[in-house]
């Protein structure tokens, strides 16, 4: 993400929230609910880890203009935790983990397993939610079965 900004996305996934949940309600399976539900959740964890990134941005802009001020606010948009929690990790799925980390001598590796995308027509309309969460937010969503 070039410009992070946790404040001005808040408002923006709080807006998808309300649409997924509009949508939710129109849908014919239960299949296709529960991965709205399970979306609804992501969300909320988004939210929360927003708001903890909104308050890192307040303490570090407070100290620019200090002689370290100025390097750590840099240094922190380089790529904030939330970058790396919910954008450079890969894609996340709804359904099934489509990534295993395995442990080797004490050091971890993120293994990608193969996986099926579910097809858009069973996915009742979250299919165009996910792309514009991944288009406004940069995050990846999908629905996968392994």
């Amino acid at each position: 993400m070039n410009t992070f900004n946790a404040i001005d996305l808040i408002p923006g996934i709080a807006a998808i929230r309300d649409d997924v949940l509009v949508n939710r309600d129109a849908c014919r399976t239960g299949f296709a609910r529960n991965l709205h539900d399970r979306l609804v959740v992501k969300l909320d964890d988004i939210t929360v880890d927003l708001g903890k990134e909104a308050e890192t941005e307040q303490r570090l802009a407070a100290e620019r203009g200090t002689i370290d001020g100025d390097q750590w606010y840099e240094f922190y948009h380089i790529c904030t935790s939330f970058e790396r929690k919910w954008v450079e990790c890969g894609p996340i799925s709804l359904l099934d983990r489509i990534f295993e980390d395995v442990v080797f001598e004490g050091e971890t590796c993120r293994v990608g397993l193969e996986y099926a995308h579910v097809p858009a027509a069973e996915l009742e309309g979250l299919a165009d939610i996910l792309d514009t969460i991944r288009r406004r937010m940069g995050i990846a969503f999908i629905a996968a079965r392994v």
